[in-house]
Parts: structure tokens; C-alpha cells; sequence
């Protein structure tokens, strides 16, 4: 099972920075590892969006690879 997470990624890694792109990412917990089973980098700039989308995922327990084309049919719909 993933869970998916919010991740930011900005030019300079600051939490002051307004120019933040977020992405997600599935990731699974073994044995105390955390491995990235699938991620996407530079979704949106608007973080309730992309946490409501990853709350979304997580609630249907959505297969790691079909992550890009979720997103994908998501931001097509806005």
C-alpha cells in the first residue's frame, strides 16, 4: 500500500520562497525504509489543490503507477 505525500520543490528551498511547485509522491515504509515507489515534481503552485488531490489518492488506495495520468486527467478537468 502507498501513501502519498505532498512534496515541495523551489529554487531555493525556502519556506519564505513564493515561487514553491508542488508534486507528489507515492511512497511505502519497509522495515524502516522509505522507498519512492512514484513521484511527480512540478504539479501546481497551489498547495490546497494538490494536498485535496493526494488526500484523494490516499483514500482510494490508488496503484502507484497510475499516478501521472491521474494527475494528468486532474488538471486537464480545472
Amino acid at each position: 500500500m502507498a501513501n502519498y505525500v505532498v512534496i515541495r520543490k523551489s529554487a531555493e528551498c525556502s519556506e519564505t520562497n513564493d515561487n514553491n511547485l508542488y508534486g507528489i509522491c507515492a511512497c511505502s515504509i519497509s522495515n524502516g525504509l522509505l522507498e519512492i515507489q512514484n513521484c511527480v515534481y512540478d504539479v501546481s503552485d497551489d498547495l490546497d489543490w494538490i494536498k485535496a488531490l493526494s488526500d484523494k489518492l490516499n483514500h482510494y488506495d490508488v496503484d502507484p503507477i497510475h499516478l501521472s495520468e491521474i494527475i494528468e486527467d486532474e488538471l486537464y478537468v480545472i
